[in-house]
């Protein structure tokens, strides 16, 4: 079972995500889904019981068949949006990993689904893309520290 609480339009969510680098840590992964014009760090809920980077091995290998990449706890991310009818409040953990095989292809689709477009993208062209959670831009640009960030979507202006 996912960690995860409903209660009415409201739903609490743990979640976990990689943002995966190759191995010059020249380029960075990233997907969207299609018809969305957005990016996202690869990832999904954490299960009951489930230690967060064996979460985030398990969800490497259910999108994209991967295993053996190298990891490091690179932050926190607090996000509040509304997705299929729910108010959520998402904590995800996130962590930096590196691919370190030869690159084949730049732009591929997952093994979820035709609708999940993965790319590499250069770090100094990150800038270009439009991606969530907002501090991953940051996290790209400088993956040696710890972050926490908070994008509430759900805010209204007073």
């Amino acid at each position: 079972m996912d960690i995860r609480y409903t209660n009415n339009e409201f739903q609490f969510l743990l979640r976990v995500s990689i943002l995966i680098f190759n191995k010059d840590e020249s380029k960075v992964l990233l997907f969207n889904v299609e018809g969305r014009k957005f990016y996202m760090l690869l990832g999904g809920k954490i299960g009951e019981l489930e230690e967060s980077i064996d979460a985030a091995k398990r969800e490497i290998k259910e999108e994209l068949g991967w295993e053996n990449l190298e990891y490091k706890f690179l932050g926190i991310s607090e996000e509040f949006v509304t997705d299929k009818g729910y108010d959520n409040q998402q904590i995800n953990l996130i962590y930096k990993g590196i691919y370190n095989n030869v690159i084949e292809k730049i732009e591929f689709k997952g093994l979820e689904g035709d609708w999940i477009n993965f790319k590499w993208i250069d770090i100094k062209d990150v800038d270009n893309y439009q991606i969530y959670p907002s501090i991953v831009k940051e996290m790209v640009k400088d993956s040696d520290k710890i972050y926490h960030s908070v994008d509430n979507l759900l805010k209204k202006d007073n």
